[in-house]
């Protein structure tokens, strides 16, 4: 007689409970890692039932007993929760379950055998989702954020001419006890991600005892992104953590590079060694390039190419058109490409992918594929959905709080301050829920939302990009609509290639 199998929560995928719903969550950082067909990117609310269902499968266990043990601790019928079981156990495709008349999606493969595991496991218990009453119509999170980004500096070791980060404010950085404490409160608070950032991680002193911490509350930073030449220390370091890295290399031409990052003459050997370095001790790489009127000519990328094709530990290629920055030391029209030159970039990527062992990932701009073309509200914005005050939330070097990464302080979308409030106190402060939920008479009438038909129906989900509305209309226009919305008016200054 054999012995029955034992299944296990998928923990690609991860459980959230959020007061009046529960969240099946996955990111795309760990996809590389799936043995299992599965699917990246997703949030998706299910009820709390379901989340209490699946949390018995934190540890490997019999069908058998965990359908005795959901059926005593639930107190439902055994036919419902085999029936339920037998449809999420091992199957390659969504799968769709009612409970209390609500219909709940799930991903491929939410159950899986234990042997068949390739994430480390998460602790779940029933009565971490225990609810009074339901609600799956807000959008916004109720309790605390899905993730956090937390900015822990703004000093950067180079000076892009394409910069994203506003390093005109100089602020004190926050004690490291108190950065101990949010990371805590965090993990208490229910928050899945917390990705740690600057300007540059390595040049806060203790950024190693913070990624010690972070890892200690069960963050596993999702990578190490750094335009700094790293040494042999801090690779093993990273290399003991097996946080994925990044390296930033827009040219292999030194006096490129001098004009883009404003490095000096041994810059270009430095971050040549890291890569090595990064090669030799086994260590698997990302490089990211990005493109700028500097370097935007196909022989530098062909000489990028042959240089980076002969390491066997690099994984992705990512080749990216700057985008318009609200910080950069440049005029963006002094540095975009123009649309022929983006053109002829995109086929040269489309040829060398047939011959090339280097898996290039190519991120156009496509801001003419996106703007001004979409019709009935911002639920059907092209691109990816904003997380800005919906899901995610972003603390600055000092302890503010801004509900997007590229709009550091600026006063009007500052919601708390972890220096002296929780996350749950700041996710729900008076400022961050009138962002959430704005009032038609909150905006001017020089806004075409103020008398938009279904004004309600738009804001109702949170998809909003406001970084291109300044980028594109000024801060004074804040209330101006997304650029995607087909009502929007065109650009005061253009983001777009031409």
């Amino acid at each position: 007689m054999t012995n029955s199998p034992q299944y296990i929560l998928n923990h690609f995928y991860k459980l959230k409970h959020d007061l009046k719903r529960s969240y099946i969550v996955s990111s795309e950082s760990l996809s590389a890692l799936a043995t299992t067909k599965i699917h990246s990117g997703l949030i998706a609310m299910i009820h709390p039932v379901y989340a209490m269902i699946l949390s018995f499968f934190s540890n490997p266990i019999t069908l058998d007993d965990a359908i005795e043990q959901i059926t005593e601790f639930l107190e439902l019928p055994k036919a419902y929760i085999e029936q339920t079981l037998h449809s999420l156990i091992e199957k390659d495709d969504f799968s769709v379950c009612k409970y209390g008349g609500v219909r709940n999606i799930f991903p491929p493969n939410i159950i899986i055998k234990a042997e068949d595991a390739f994430i480390d496991s998460v602790q779940y218990a029933p009565d971490q989702f225990v609810y009074q009453d339901l609600d799956f119509n807000r959008e916004k999170f109720f309790q605390s954020p899905l993730g956090m980004i937390f900015m822990i500096n703004n000093h950067c070791s180079t000076d892009c001419v394409y910069c994203y980060a506003d390093k005109s404010v100089r602020v004190q950085t926050l004690p490291f006890e108190r950065i101990q404490a949010i990371i805590q409160n965090a993990r208490q608070a229910g928050v899945l991600d917390v990705l740690v950032t600057g300007g540059e991680i390595c040049l806060y002193p203790q950024w190693k005892e913070l990624i010690n911490e972070l890892v200690n509350q069960g963050y596993k930073p999702p990578i190490f992104s750094t335009k700094v030449p790293l040494k042999e220390a801090d690779i093993d370091f990273i290399k003991g953590h097996k946080i994925p890295v990044q390296i930033s290399l827009d040219s292999i031409q030194n006096e490129c590079l001098k004009k883009i990052l404003n490095v000096n003459d041994h810059y270009l050997e430095q971050i040549k060694h890291t890569l090595l370095l990064l090669e030799q001790k086994n260590v698997q790489f990302q490089v990211a390039t990005i493109i700028t009127q500097y370097n935007d000519d196909l022989e530098m990328l062909e000489e990028m190419h042959e240089f980076l094709r002969d390491f066997k530990n690099i994984v992705r290629w990512e080749i990216r058109v700057a985008f318009k920055s609200l910080y950069s030391r440049a005029d963006f029209d002094t540095i975009k490409i123009s649309r022929e030159t983006e053109n002829r970039i995109a086929r040269w990527i489309d040829q060398k992918k047939e011959t090339t062992p280097l898996n290039i990932q190519w991120s156009p701009s496509g801001g003419d594929l996106r703007y001004f073309k979409c019709e009935g509200g911002s639920r059907h914005f092209a691109g990816s959905r904003c997380s800005a005050n919906y899901s995610h939330m972003v603390i600055l070097p000092d302890g503010k709080v801004s509900i997007c990464e590229q709009l550091y302080w600026n006063p009007r979308f500052l919601i708390g301050d972890v220096s002296k409030q929780s996350i749950e106190e700041v996710w729900n402060s008076p400022r961050a829920l009138e962002l959430a939920f704005p009032k038609k008479e909150n905006f001017r009438d020089a806004s075409v939302c103020k008398k938009c038909s279904i004004f309600d129906e738009c804001f109702a989900y949170p998809n909003k990009c406001f970084a291109d509305v300044l980028k594109g209309y000024g801060d004074e226009n804040w209330d101006f609509p997304d650029p995607r919305c087909k009502c929007a008016p065109e650009f005061i200054y253009e983001l777009n290639p031409e």
